[in-house]
């Protein structure tokens, strides 16, 4: 657990660079602006993708343990469909937390001061709760931050699922750019 934390700082540490307008920051090697082709086969990506949101400007791509994923379970990403370069518009690298939601916790509030440390010049969110609107109990709830940029997003969720709903605790990372990030603000799903 040591090991991964210090990782973890490692990569937030050499992978965080703030310009102007860009965020350069990786998640497995991966980043916005990248083509998942240089990751992912045409075929998986095909086969990985998911139909759940209601307006279709964007195509999101579930990829579970990978080989070369050597931090995340998981790394979830949105292109806009159609686009034939399948270039990321958003990235998530997913932890799962078996019906330990305290250790997602744990892990959210170290990497909020490593992110804080790095970076200095951008706007914080505090942590806020909510309930997950696809837990039809109201039992299941999410805790989310954010630090904004220019031009796009990072972001750290634990999602705390009710035994009601069944869905697996995890913390997620996320980079958005600024157009995935409006459009999902929007309600999209």
């Amino acid at each position: 657990m040591r090991l991964f934390f210090i990782a973890l700082v490692i990569i937030f540490s050499l992978q965080l660079w703030v310009k102007a307008d860009v965020i350069k920051f990786k998640i497995e090697g991966m980043g916005i602006g990248d083509s998942a082709l240089n990751f992912f086969s045409e075929k998986d990506i095909k086969n990985n993708s998911k139909d759940y949101y209601r307006d279709k400007t964007f195509t999101p791509v579930q990829n579970d343990k990978y080989s070369f994923f050597k931090i995340y379970d998981a790394v979830d990403f949105n292109f806009r469909t159609g686009d034939k370069g399948y270039i990321f518009q958003s990235i998530s690298g997913v932890l799962y937390f078996d019906k330990n939601i305290q250790d997602c916790y744990d892990k959210m509030d170290s990497l909020i001061l490593d992110i804080k440390k790095e970076i200095k010049h951008t706007k914080y969110h505090s942590k806020k709760e909510f309930k997950h609107q696809a837990d039809k109990s109201g039992k299941s709830k999410f805790t989310e931050t954010r630090f904004d940029f220019k031009n796009g997003y990072i972001g750290i969720i634990c999602y705390d699922y009710s035994e009601e709903h069944g869905g697996q605790d995890h913390l997620s990372v996320y980079v958005d750019s600024k157009e995935f990030n409006e459009w999902a603000l929007g309600g999209v799903y």
